[in-house]
């Protein structure tokens, strides 16, 4: 099985388990099928009869959800404690080569997507390696350009996407998780398969258009921000792995280029209102 997701690919080997992405609707449309352009970089993961990895040498990141361990070779291991079965995946330190552990035996055969839960952390690390990284953000597809609306929980990510798409028949990438990358030399914004409803993602890249910052209690529609401003936004509505200083400052450098190279706006939408004007004016 293969998933491609802003151009890193994930293959898993297949026919040990039976693997399936029945489940998962969304990740479905990322499937990749050998032989189209070639992925930017690929991590080839294998399962093993081991039910955990040994020689764990601390916890780097624990919470509620997820937990990231290093071994003693350097590699990075990502689990879920409460997931049943649990099961570990651990990868090289360059992101080329891992292996997924666990006692599968409880499934009894049946298919399943052994990084359920597990790849947008594993994808939000393997990002921050190039400097790249996950915005909680929604975004939309508009003149071969994409246009992405950054926010907290409750912001109107989701609901801002939904309403271009239906008002205007805009293509989602995504409404609550958007990619962007450094793609030579330009910023490409990317759909993801961490959402709900399958309608409201899609697996393309399109350069970088626009960047707002949703607020509905902004005095203006719309005001521009300084690059400083922008950088602290992004910062904050970013997935970062402060727990390794090397690849936050990767992603300090490429936010400040993008703040340098695209102006970033607060956007104050109110539903109803005809706000895809404001936004190519911006």
């Amino acid at each position: 099985m293969r998933i491609n997701i802003a151009g890193l690919c994930i293959q898993i080997e297949e026919g040990v388990f039976p693997l399936s992405l029945e489940d998962l609707p969304c990740h479905f449309k990322f499937r990749d099928v050998p032989g189209l352009e070639p992925p930017a970089a690929q991590l080839n993961l294998s399962f093993t009869a081991e039910a955990a990895p040994q020689n764990l040498a601390g916890a780097l990141c624990r919470n509620e959800i997820w937990e990231l361990w290093q071994d003693d070779y350097g590699n990075l291991i990502f689990t879920q404690p409460a997931q049943i079965p649990q099961r570990w995946v651990l990868v090289n330190p360059d992101f080329t080569a891992g292996r997924i552990f666990g006692d599968f035996g409880a499934l009894k055969g049946g298919p399943f997507f052994p990084l359920k839960y597990l790849d947008i952390v594993l994808y939000s690390n393997w990002l921050a390696l190039r400097g790249d990284l996950i915005l909680h953000a929604s975004g939309v597809i508009w003149e071969d350009a994409a246009y992405v609306f950054m926010g907290n929980s409750g912001a109107g990510k989701s609901t801002l996407a939904a309403d271009l798409q239906e008002a205007r028949g805009l293509t989602v990438l995504g409404e609550d998780q958007i990619i962007i990358r450094r793609v030579g030399d330009k910023f490409i914004a990317f759909g993801t398969p961490w959402h709900e409803n399958p309608t409201r993602c899609d697996p393309r890249g399109m350069p970088l258009g626009r960047l707002f910052f949703l607020d509905r209690a902004a005095d203006r529609t719309l005001t521009p921000l300084s690059g400083f401003d922008a950088a602290v936004r992004i910062m904050t509505t970013a997935f970062v792995p402060y727990y390794l200083p090397a690849r936050v400052q990767a992603v300090l450098d490429n936010v400040a280029r993008l703040t340098a190279e695209h102006t970033a706006f607060v956007l104050a939408y109110q539903r109803g209102t005809d706000i895809i004007e404001v936004i190519r004016g911006a």
